[in-house]
């Protein structure tokens, strides 16, 4: 049976995942695997990346405003043409959901590129550690004609070191943050959230 996109990712740390970090990444390569987890998330931004939001909403980088215990669904899908691992999140904001799409594509071990509709992308480290999936910055990218070109750290001077970790609450939930800091703009320019989910759905096409 094919792996998941995830198995080559995790490398040699796949089978020491909990089950419920297997059941998030259960998604193949290839296919048209649909993983759906649903839970709610508290939303935190400085003072200056409120007045931004809308901006970044409107880029599909990030949610376009802040809130306490947002409900959300997130679908996770497979492609049938790709290796690519798409992120679909629902925030069911009061007055006006907000859909958030990322495409995450594995680099090899431990190496993943997410990248926003705009085409900027986040690449980080993908480890098991210490109970908990590790995300760790490595820099950003803007994807250009199917290329990607380093920003040099202008990415982390306006938007800062992005940051994420996922931890096992049961043999299907578990919790999460994410979150960037460290701009030259301080904690005025800090984004976070953080929350529990439950896998709901695991539709395996074949």
């Amino acid at each position: 049976m094919m792996k998941p996109t995830f198995a080559e990712v995790f490398a040699e740390q796949w089978d020491a995942l909990p089950p419920a970090m297997k059941l998030h990444y259960a998604n193949r390569p290839y296919t048209r695997d649909w993983v759906t987890v649903e839970g709610s998330l508290t939303i935190r931004m400085g003072w200056m990346m409120k007045l931004v939001a809308p901006v970044m909403g409107a880029l599909g980088m990030l949610t376009p405003r802040d809130g306490d215990n947002v409900a959300c669904t997130v679908h996770f899908l497979s492609e049938f043409e790709s290796n690519v691992f798409v992120f679909e999140r629902r925030f069911a904001f009061p007055g006006k959901p907000y859909v958030f799409r990322s495409r995450l594509m594995p680099r090899g071990p431990h190496d993943v590129t997410e990248y926003m509709p705009c085409g900027i992308g986040w690449r980080c480290g993908y480890h098991f550690k210490d109970g908990k999936v590790m995300l760790e910055h490595k820099g950003y990218v803007w994807r250009i004609l199917g290329v990607d070109v380093p920003l040099l750290g202008l990415g982390e001077l306006f938007m800062g070191r992005g940051d994420a970790f996922e931890e096992a609450t049961g043999e299907d939930s578990f919790r999460m943050r994410m979150g960037t800091s460290g701009s030259v703009f301080g904690k005025a320019m800090d984004y976070g959230y953080e929350g529990e989910f439950r896998v709901t759905e695991v539709t395996l096409d074949r």
